[in-house]
């Protein structure tokens, strides 16, 4: 009788530990929005940027001056690195290895935070206005402070390997975004946004807006872009979200809110959109456009929103410095 009542305690607890394991890999859908529950937190003095790496397994937070690296199961901290007062950190990689900034010097740093030591050198002629990792992390794109320019950069070897022109903006300070298809590129300045698609460096349509550009998302499949902005909408001017056909330009659907959204992202699988707002992200069904739930974050407009490339977890970074992991209950 008690080796029956054994088994069945084993039986019971291995259904139990399967139950769990279940709940915490269900995939973010438009169903189950409102049982996100936040699962971890993490407090720092300033705001943070956060950014998952390929497998999923860690997460980047990026303050001014320093890239930590997280696992996602524990939120232990695995490696660090504080480029000084004076440096400039630029972004980090999705293997979740390669920090890129510069010091004293325009030259690129390229710097492995596990292994501690520097790995590359990219030369710069003058202080690049922006550099970015593709989504894959195989380039590298440097954008030029003197002309309207992104060179892309092979991380393996350091070499520069093509030159994007053709965006032109009456605007003296420009920013680009590698998209989500890991084909596009989006060229942003002020309140005009322009894809090109990175093979062929054939621009896309230019989209202008009525006011400057907060955040934007490209899909996974490059068909749908998501901007925020503020606009007109039945008369009145407020924060607004447009979906776009990113190869036509035509506007799809617009949202409106009374507070300014403040981040964009697109699930893995295109079919949510999640926008950070003032202490809230919203949620749409990209599908038929209809909104699907929300949530209440720690205090701060979410400035970062970034879905686990799995799909089964949700980051959320706020101005006030709080760092929050959501996944279905």
């Amino acid at each position: 009788m008690n080796s029956i009542k054994k088994s069945l305690r084993i039986l019971f607890l291995g259904a139990f530990l399967l139950c769990a394991a279940c709940t915490s890999n269900t995939l973010i859908s438009t169903d189950n929005i409102n049982s996100l529950a936040s699962t971890h937190d993490l407090q720092f003095a300033e705001a943070t940027t956060a950014k998952w790496t390929l497998d999923g397994k860690a997460f980047w937070l990026e303050g001014l001056s320093t890239a930590t690296l997280y696992n996602s199961k524990t939120l232990q901290k695995t490696a660090s690195y504080d480029v000084g007062e004076y440096g400039a950190l630029y972004d980090t990689s999705p293997d979740g290895r390669l920090i890129a900034y510069a010091l004293d010097e325009p030259s690129i740093i390229l710097f492995d935070v596990v292994d501690q030591q520097e790995v590359a050198r990219i030369p710069q002629d003058a202080f690049t206005q922006q550099t970015a990792f593709s989504t894959d992390g195989s380039m590298l794109g440097t954008a030029s402070s003197d002309v309207w320019e992104i060179t892309l950069w092979d991380v393996a070897t350091a070499q520069a390997t093509q030159t994007l022109t053709g965006f032109e903006t009456a605007a003296p300070v420009y920013s680009f975004q590698f998209g989500a298809d890991g084909k596009t590129i989006l060229w942003i300045a002020r309140a005009t946004i322009q894809p090109m698609d990175i093979e062929s460096a054939q621009l896309g349509p230019e989209i202008s807006h009525e006011d400057f550009i907060s955040s934007s998302a490209l899909s996974p499949d490059g068909k749908l872009l998501a901007t925020s902005a503020a606009g007109t909408v039945d008369g009145e001017f407020k924060p607004i979200v447009t979906i776009w056909d990113a190869h036509s330009g035509e506007a799809l659907v617009v949202f409106s809110n009374a507070d300014y959204f403040s981040s964009l992202a697109f699930s893995p699988d295109g079919s949510l959109l999640a926008a950070g707002n003032n202490g809230k992200v919203l949620f749409w069904d990209v599908s038929n456009y209809q909104s699907v739930g929300e949530i209440n974050t720690h205090a701060g407009y979410v400035d970062s929103v970034q879905f686990s490339p799995d799909g089964t977890h949700l980051l959320t970074c706020t101005t006030e410095g709080s760092v929050q992991m959501w996944q279905v209950e």
